[in-house]
């Protein structure tokens, strides 16, 4: 899901050790292009051997990143029976480089396969920086900056990611001239990567970022099971992030307010005034806010605190970038009833934005309840019925296979929560599914 160049745990003794067993490796095969050798290291650095890729592998941008050097182009002259540009002593490892594979898998859903159309598709600006640009590598007409961000992808806006391929939809890659950097450049990326349409991995690749384990750089290829034994279900804010984003909330909520009061055609005595006092509610919070509006942007009273509210945004973009407090905050932001539901850094939140009097009835309104699915086996993805391993009458048990789904080059077995009988089977071998048809009920 995520690599990095160079390893936080090698020393330069393993390194140097590893580098020279593959080598011996590639001799003693007579191999002669781009190829990948597989060590695993125990935490004593004792490495063993686990493959050779005779390929590139998918996280090549993070050592092209590091190093300086196009192996494509590299790969493709040794093919043409050129020899390469440079020995081993020219090949030095600079700066630190970062790689997320943004995947059309829903975190929320057990990283399930998503399918559907890219209704919106807009990565972040590529910044060109470090030892590719030096290089003269850098590959496209990107800006330069003191940190790199490099998008490798195949897909666009409006086109479709299918049940048949790979779910992976690009490898979103950052450079910066030490691991700390590297890790902001990303969390940065990720902020400003729109995807609608299909579920995928963006939350949780925001959520490693801020990981402190991750962040520590103590880890081990046990990470997610550790961290997220029960699945990944979003991030909960601390409070001084809730805080800024509450802020930046009513500030964002009174200009949309604004705007609706200019719509023309009203009756001449009916003129409405937009209030200063709002209840932004959010992640389970409250907060009373006081926006002190100017031409510049808002001063907002909140939680004891005056936050500077400063942005271009305007009702209907879907990415707010603000300066909250004189610290930037990017917000994914889309209209609902009474406020936003906004995302960022792996939280995806309700946001509502209410007058004093709003929020005192809205601690009335009774909460709905999600519908009983108990009885019911939902397809988990979309996906093709491969088969049914069941009939209708049957008296299953914990854990029994009831049928088998094909999606993204994948076969899911879904099984039996809990003993029941089989009342109706909706679906048979060859339908297509979406996500939470109903495959079969039980009694």
């Amino acid at each position: 899901v995520i690599e990095e160049a160079p390893s936080p745990f090698l020393d330069q003794a393993t390194r140097k050790a590893m580098g020279e067993q593959a080598i011996r490796l590639a001799q003693a095969v007579g191999y002669t292009s781009a190829g990948t050798v597989e060590f695993i290291v125990d935490g004593e650095r004792n490495f063993f051997f686990l493959e050779m890729n005779t390929r590139l592998q998918v996280e090549h941008p993070v050592t092209e990143l590091i190093t300086g050097v196009d192996l494509v182009e590299q790969m493709i002259r040794v093919a043409a029976g050129q020899p390469l540009e440079m020995t081993q002593d020219d090949v030095k490892l600079t700066g630190w480089a970062m790689e997320s594979r943004v995947y059309a898998e829903d975190p929320y859903r057990g990283f399930l396969p998503s399918i559907g159309r890219l209704t919106r598709y807009r990565p972040p600006a590529e910044v060109a920086a470090g030892p590719l640009l030096d290089s003269g590598k850098w590959q496209g007409d990107a800006a330069p900056g003191d940190t790199a961000v490099r998008n490798d992808t195949g897909v666009f806006e409006g086109g479709e990611i299918s049940m048949y391929y790979d779910p992976m939809i690009a490898k979103l890659c950052t450079w910066g001239p030490d691991r700390p950097a590297a890790v902001e450049a990303m969390r940065v990326a990720l902020d400003g990567f729109e995807i609608e349409g299909i579920g995928h991995n963006l939350p949780f690749l925001s959520a490693v970022m801020d990981h402190p384990k991750f962040v520590s750089g103590n880890i081990t290829t046990a990470f997610i099971a550790e961290e997220y034994p029960d699945g990944f279900e979003g991030v909960t804010l601390p409070e001084a992030d809730l805080i800024r984003m509450a802020a930046a909330a009513a500030a964002m909520h009174r200009v949309a307010e604004i705007r609706r009061t200019r719509v023309s055609g009203r009756m001449d005595n009916h003129e409405r005034r937009v209030g200063a006092d709002w209840v932004v509610s959010l992640q389970g919070q409250s907060f009373e806010t006081t926006i002190d509006a100017d031409h510049h942007g808002s001063t907002v009273t909140i939680a004891g605190q005056a936050l500077r509210v400063v942005s271009d945004w305007t009702p209907g973009e879907q990415l707010a970038r603000l300066s909250v407090g004189g610290e930037p905050l990017v917000l994914k932001v889309a209209k609902m009833p009474g406020g936003f539901r906004i995302r960022t850094r792996g939280a995806d939140l309700k946001v509502h934005v209410r007058t004093p009097r709003q929020a005192e009835l809205a601690k009335l309104m009774p909460e709905k309840l999600p519908p009983d699915t108990s009885r019911l086996l939902l397809c988990p993805m979309p996906g093709l019925v491969v088969k049914i391993d069941v009939q209708e009458g049957d008296d299953v048990q914990e854990g029994q296979a009831l049928c088998t789904v094909e999606a993204m080059k994948m076969e899911n077995i879904l099984r039996a929560e809990k003993r029941g009988v089989v009342m109706k089977i909706n679906a048979g071998p060859g339908d297509s599914l979406a996500v939470d048809d109903v495959i079969m009920e039980f009694q």
